[in-house]
């Protein structure tokens, strides 16, 4: 009940957050262009724009865009001269991308990979969720490690910090809360009770949980017999009757499986304390606390950058006033800053380059009055 209440009440959240971002798009003027275009006319030019790009040639330029500078972060490795910029961001992206895909929307998602759909304990994805996860954690580990380097240039913001403690609590929770999955008796005797029921004499039980404990590194509060070869041998049998179709070896999660190793002298403790139940909670209310934060922080550019990417190209070398005050709301929205430049934003430099000048930069575009919409324009993509 807990789960389903925050889950509709995140939902709820963000799609409110996101009709304001959408909806400030054309409603917000960022001091560029002509500020008597009403939100029909950005509206018209928008639609018009994507019709006049999907029904041409230009579409393939659209699609390079998609596929370089918006799947493979192509604009940053050009842009950017920090090489921890570039490897950051990906692993960021590819990571949280593959664990949403392929873990939290896995029963949409999964048959892509596997015709059995989705079965997390069970090999694509055991390893792929694994894979995932390292990714997203080296990815914010190397956020710190820019930001505590290049403190003097990259400002740190409340929103920041938000964002990478959301983030690495998501992924250390879900490495630990299988990990301790893996050792949890409890959790072991609840699978065997729904799936094999009565049906399984004493010494086939018996011989499972050695087998479990030899093999799967179950943790029991009482001794088994998981040295004796005959019982982890008849256990075999009874797993691969009962539990073989759902459950790969362990060892496929190579993070969480050697975490489960560390855990294990403590591990029957801090299962009687309801360490799985804990985690889980945890680790599915920080997803959730997430979710209704995503369009009200910083982190919903990885909606709108993209989106700012596309619109750039599918507006090509046009610059009417409807469709540059739309352009350029989306771009202050697409910027991971959130408008507040920092010495070494490429589109700060390249635009002071264009306007000549040296002068403060102001966030909001204070210095368009000493250029038109079509002397300025957007920032370009191809090329």
């Amino acid at each position: 009940m807990v789960y389903e209440i925050a889950l509709w009440a995140a939902l709820v959240l963000l799609g409110i957050g996101v009709i304001h971002r959408i909806d400030a798009w054309f409603l917000r003027d960022v001091g560029l262009g002509d500020r008597n275009t009403s939100p029909g006319e950005r509206v018209a030019a928008g639609g018009k724009g994507i019709l006049g790009a999907i029904f041409s040639v230009r579409i393939f330029a659209v699609l390079k865009v998609l596929v370089v500078d918006v799947l493979f972060q192509g604009r940053i490795l050009r842009d950017r001269k920090d090489p921890l910029a570039y490897s950051m961001h990906l692993l960021i992206f590819f990571g949280f991308m593959l664990l949403l895909l392929f873990h939290a929307l896995g029963s949409v998602f999964g048959g892509w990979i596997s015709a059995a759909g989705y079965v997390p304990t069970l090999n694509p994805f055991m390893f792929l969720t694994n894979l995932a996860g390292l990714m997203l954690t080296l990815g914010l580990v190397l956020a710190v490690v820019r930001r505590v380097t290049w403190k003097a240039v990259i400002r740190t913001a409340a929103s920041d910090v938000a964002a990478i403690v959301i983030l690495a609590l998501i992924a250390v929770s879900g490495f630990a809360l299988e990990a301790m999955k893996f050792t949890s008796e409890r959790s072991y005797d609840a699978m065997v009770k729904q799936y094999a029921g009565d049906g399984l004499t004493p010494a086939e039980s018996a011989g499972l949980k050695a087998f479990w404990v030899a093999e799967y590194g179950l943790k029991t509060a009482a001794p088994v017999p998981s040295h004796d070869p005959a019982a982890v041998a008849q256990g075999k049998v009874v797993h691969e009757a009962v539990c073989q179709s759902c459950h790969t070896s362990p060892r496929a999660a190579f993070v969480s499986y050697p975490l489960s190793r560390a855990l294990a002298p403590v591990a029957a403790a801090l299962d009687r304390a309801g360490a799985v139940r804990g985690l889980w909670y945890l680790h599915v209310l920080t997803c959730v606390v997430g979710l209704g934060y995503l369009a009200f922080s910083k982190m919903f550019h990885v909606v709108s950058t993209p989106v700012s990417l596309l619109v750039a190209e599918v507006a090509g070398g046009t610059a009417t006033p409807a469709g540059v005050a739309t352009r350029q709301a989306i771009e202050l929205d697409g910027c991971s800053h959130g408008g507040a430049c920092h010495e070494t934003c490429p589109v700060r430099v390249r635009r002071l380059d264009r306007i000549g000048t040296e002068a403060p930069y102001d966030p909001m575009l204070a210095y368009v009055d000493r250029k038109s919409a079509g002397d300025l324009g957007s920032r370009p993509v191809a090329g």
